[in-house]
């Protein structure tokens, strides 16, 4: 069944032209006004307040990030009805498409950042709290929510914004506390045929060896979508590499090299034979006894192994720079990139894994045999398998980082591991979300791409979680006496 918010096929971007403001009034009671936040010589991003004057200041404000780009026309103007009781606005980012296929087109990557920037800056400046020098104000609590390409960006936005309000102290503006993201795509180099995911054992009858078996994804479901999208949202695959595109990549690296184009393996894994001359050069090395790993270090011409080895024919610029492109080559291909952690948020950056909620279908497996030896066949790359990965680094992050040294520091209620780990399950919570138990269900499919049931459930969790975070800041203010 295709989960894809309504308008995704109609799927085009809109330049902005004009400095707009402009209040709306719903039969939802939204107040709603438009504003054009200029991104220098890159246009404007839209940004859609809905409710803001009747808040106070202090209240958290939503950020929602849509699941496609701005199209042409009004920006999306409606909330999803369980984000109508607070303060939010609508950054309606711009992104190319499978219908502008221009390549000096001026929406590629990474456009969609540059107006989430803009865009948050803009608010944290005119909505969050005023800095004041003698009150120990804290910055105004945002959290975000994002679903499909939005929640790839507001994971991004979500993790370079949470910085702990406590380490700016009288500085205002705002900070992201919260994190609510569904079907999002945080890792886009798991879809390259170069990935580790898509190699398995094959042992034929004479000779074993790694082989590659890239996974395909149907067209008619929203993660197939995403995938044939790819090559329109990205100019190059490098681009998939960037942490904003894929945020998994905040704390581990790509255990890859990139490849030249999207849907072919890297050449370094398909070298073709080496040609005469680069084979003549060989040749010379092994020879004159002059290993890769020790150089000669003797002057002495009867050392020379000129006396005893076939004479090197002199080369052309042309030759020495297909040697060179060919032992490259060799190199890179011998030594993929290893998987690593990486240490983020950084030691001594105000930055803290913020309070996470993903949500995420459940996979669609395929079954092999007969019906009384079937085996279940989990897909290798999924909206589930995207989510747990980035779950399980998130929660690393929080145990061994930021926990770990909060107990180093004294913190007595970190003491042990199992402390540390409860902390992280806490902070960064999973919600699978069953399409077989939906499709029995008489419960409609929310603009945003939530079932009304699920809606139900992630406003239960953001009410919950502004209430905890609420308590945890009036503690912590009671112990530092502010």
């Amino acid at each position: 069944m295709l989960r894809w918010p309504l308008g995704a096929r109609r799927w085009r971007p809109a330049l902005t032209c004009r400095v707009i403001c402009r209040s709306r009034f719903y039969s939802t009671n939204d107040s709603i006004e438009i504003v054009q936040v200029k991104c220098r010589s890159a246009g404007e991003v839209t940004v859609s307040l809905h409710n803001i004057a009747k808040h106070a200041s202090t209240k958290p404000l939503v950020i929602v990030i849509p699941p496609i780009p701005h199209t042409e026309g009004d920006p999306h103007s409606s909330l999803p009805p369980w984000l109508r009781e607070y303060p939010a606005a609508i950054i309606n980012y711009r992104w190319n498409n499978v219908n502008d296929q221009s390549e000096y087109s001026p929406l590629k990557w990474p456009t969609p950042v540059h107006d989430l920037t803009f865009a948050y800056s803009w608010l944290s400046a005119n909505l969050g709290l005023r800095p004041e020098k003698k009150k120990q104000i804290l910055g105004r609590p945002a959290y975000v929510y994002g679903s499909y390409l939005g929640a790839t960006l507001g994971a991004g936005l979500a993790f370079t914004e949470a910085h702990n309000p406590f380490l700016n102290l009288g500085q205002g503006g705002m900070t992201v506390r919260g994190l609510i993201a569904h079907n999002g795509i945080y890792n886009w180099p798991m879809f390259l045929p170069d990935h580790p995911i898509h190699r398995y054992k094959h042992k034929p009858p004479k000779q074993g060896r790694l082989r590659l078996e890239v996974e395909e994804f149907g067209e008619n479901t929203a993660f197939g979508f995403l995938y044939s999208q790819m090559p329109y949202l990205f100019p190059s695959p490098s681009n998939l590499f960037d942490p904003f595109a894929s945020p998994t990549l905040f704390f581990q690296n790509a255990p890859l090299h990139v490849p030249e184009d999207f849907f072919n393996p890297s050449r370094f894994n398909n070298l073709p034979p080496a040609s005469p001359v680069a084979s003549a050069v060989d040749n010379f090395l092994a020879e004159a006894g002059v290993p890769e790993s020790q150089p000669s270090q003797s002057d002495d011409p009867s050392s020379s192994p000129s006396a005893n080895t076939t004479p090197l024919p002199e080369l052309t610029s042309e030759e020495i720079d297909a040697v060179l492109a060919q032992k490259t080559a060799e190199a890179m291909a011998a030594r993929p990139p290893r998987k690593a952690h990486l240490i983020f948020p950084p030691r001594k950056s105000t930055l803290r894994v913020p309070e996470t909620l993903l949500l995420f279908d459940s996979d669609d497996v395929r079954s092999t045999g007969n019906h009384s030896d079937e085996k279940i066949i989990p897909p290798r790359n999924s909206f589930k398998v995207q989510a747990m990965e980035l779950a399980g680094l998130m929660r690393r992050s929080v145990s061994f980082l930021e926990c770990q040294t909060l107990a180093k520091e004294g913190d007595e209620e970190f003491a042990v591991q199992e402390a540390r780990d409860r902390e992280a399950r806490k902070r960064v919570k999973t919600m699978e979300l069953s399409t077989q138990a939906k499709e029995q269900e008489n419960d409609d499919f929310g603009e945003w791409g939530l079932r009304r049931s699920e809606e139900a459930l992630a406003g239960k969790w953001l009410k919950e979680t502004i209430r905890e975070d609420e308590d945890w800041v009036e503690d912590r203010r009671a112990r530092l006496n502010l």
